[in-house]
């Protein structure tokens, strides 16, 4: 008598067990967008759920991945579904009264591009027509084409905005195995768990894939083409795939993200795969066309930059009574780094744990501040880690990563203007390379046995502190209250003496350490 395979067994029931979450999924979806057939919002839901997850869960074999890593997989699946159904649900019950919300989405350029793709749906028209100028809710149309084709094929009697969630809770959790691999490939094990876990829990990452936006699909993305750099040196064909489809990918979502993203890349790819192997005068010459080609595309894209960076420093002006008090004192000459300064500190976390608005909104805002306060220390940490980081040929790579993000982090608040929503969703397109950045500087407080990162996180504990009390005195008359200005020179005393101390420390330890 032949006996199945237990491999082949387990097999059965995993993908048993995943048409089962797919049906309790398309479940969901008839009970939040249920339209006016419920077993039509039922199939689509279930089919596209079970696509996506059987999509998972051939990945993650393919990645030779651990129980851990599926681990990871399941929750960074179920908080994006979880958050994203939860919102759409919540948000008509106890949003605010706006147009938005009252429809279920927490972004407004969701809404409009969402609403649009129905609209398309439903014309009978080609869905190229989301390319043309027809359409402004989305400048690229890719998302748009994406979500209207969505609309048409699994749900084309009732708008049922849920499905596209199921994809952007999808997207971004596709590349968790691809990252795992890539960095236990190229650095090692506990780097890549690390790093995995971050990027899955990363608080923006999920508000983002609970609405209909295209940072989820440029996230995902993004992480396959980073695997596909690292697979290179293993497997030239499938990195060849990876690279080109995900690229394609991304410049079909967002032409001018794959743009940055590709620039990234190639350095990097340069960088870890070609240089190591050809003489000096190539080297040479190779960082020279890289160079020639960064100006090229800076001086391509510094049109755009400049004006839509104007418009949006405007609008921000414009929207905030206080930060035009603090603009005309400060003058024309601070105007620009004083709103660049102020949405790298979006969103600002003083002011989310104590500004008056519902509770739904406050919640949402706490938790994507409280990330990015601690994202932020680690990627600091990690400039002073560079120096006493081995081998150096990881530090020449870890360098590349920590000088790109700090480029894009810093062209997302010139271009959005220092706005809590916009200029951080940009910032998160370069998750994966933050993650990777923010794992490697916290392993490497314990291999340098490093207190710079305590110090940071100190630094950040005062300003944080000094704001909530300025924000309670501002909104609820608690206590004194320095001026503003006053309050930041103060505070740039307590960091400098802070730092400074540090280094004076440090330097008594080390001579010290060689008596």
């Amino acid at each position: 008598m032949n006996r199945v395979p237990q491999k082949t067994t387990n097999q059965g029931r995993s993908l048993l067990l995943l048409a089962m979450t797919g049906a309790v999924l398309g479940g969901l979806v008839a009970w939040i967008n249920p339209g006016g057939n419920a077993f039509v919002a039922w199939l689509g839901g279930t089919l596209l759920s079970i696509s996506c997850l059987v999509c998972l869960f051939l990945v993650w074999k393919k990645m030779n991945g651990t129980r851990l890593l599926a681990i990871c997989i399941g929750i960074s699946v179920v908080l994006r579904i979880l958050v994203g159904f939860g919102l759409t649900w919540s948000l008509p019950i106890w949003g605010h009264k706006e147009e938005p919300p009252r429809h279920g989405y927490i972004y407004l350029d969701a809404y409009r591009r969402d609403t649009d793709a129905w609209n398309l749906a439903q014309s009978g028209d080609s869905l190229t027509a989301s390319f043309g100028e027809e359409f402004i809710s989305d400048q690229y149309g890719g998302l748009l084409a994406l979500s209207a084709g969505i609309y048409r094929l699994l749900s084309p009697d009732a708008h049922r905005p849920v499905l596209i969630l199921l994809l952007t809770a999808f997207l971004p959790t596709l590349g968790i195995p691809f990252l795992w691999n890539a960095v236990r490939k190229r650095w090692n094990d506990k780097l890549a768990n690390l790093s995995m876990w971050i990027y899955a829990l990363y608080p923006e990452s999920i508000i983002l894939s609970s609405a209909q936006m295209r940072e989820p699909f440029l996230i995902g993305l993004s992480t396959i083409a980073f695997w596909g750099v690292v697979e290179w040196r293993h497997n030239h064909r499938p990195a060849l795939t990876a690279l080109l489809l995900s690229l394609a990918g991304m410049a079909f979502f967002s032409s001018r993200a794959a743009l940055a993203i590709l620039a990234l890349l190639v350095v990097w790819f340069w960088f870890d795969n070609l240089h190591p192997g050809i003489d000096q005068k190539w080297r040479r010459t190779g960082w020279i066309i890289l160079g020639l080609c960064a100006v090229l595309a800076i001086l391509f894209s510094l049109d755009w930059v400049i004006n839509t960076a104007r418009w949006d420093l405007y609008l921000m002006e414009s929207s905030s009574g206080r930060i035009q008090f603090e603009l005309d004192t400060i003058g024309m000459t601070w105007r620009v780094p004083f709103i660049v300064t102020y949405g790298l500190l979006q969103p600002v976390l003083p002011a989310t744990l104590v500004y008056p608005t519902i509770p739904i909104m406050q919640s949402v805002n706490i938790y994507r501040a409280v990330g990015w306060y601690v994202m932020l220390p680690l990627l600091l940490f990690a400039f002073i880690a560079l120096w006493r980081s081995k081998p150096v040929k990881d530090r020449g790579v870890m360098a590349l990563f920590l000088g790109a993000i700090a480029l894009w982090v810093l062209i997302s608040s010139v271009r959005a203007g220092g706005d809590q929503w916009d200029n951080v969703r940009y910032r998160s397109i370069f998750l994966v390379w933050m993650a990777v950045a923010a794992a490697w500087a916290y392993l490497q407080t314990f291999e340098q046995r490093s207190a710079w990162l305590k110090r940071i996180l100190l630094v950040e504990g005062v300003f944080i502190l000094a704001f909530i009390q300025w924000y309670l005195s501002r909104y609820y008359r608690l206590g004194g209250r320095l001026p503003f200005w006053q309050m930041i020179a103060l505070l740039v005393v307590v960091g400098v003496g802070i730092i400074g101390g540090g280094f004076i420390r440090d330097h008594f330890k080390k001579k010290h350490q060689k008596q």
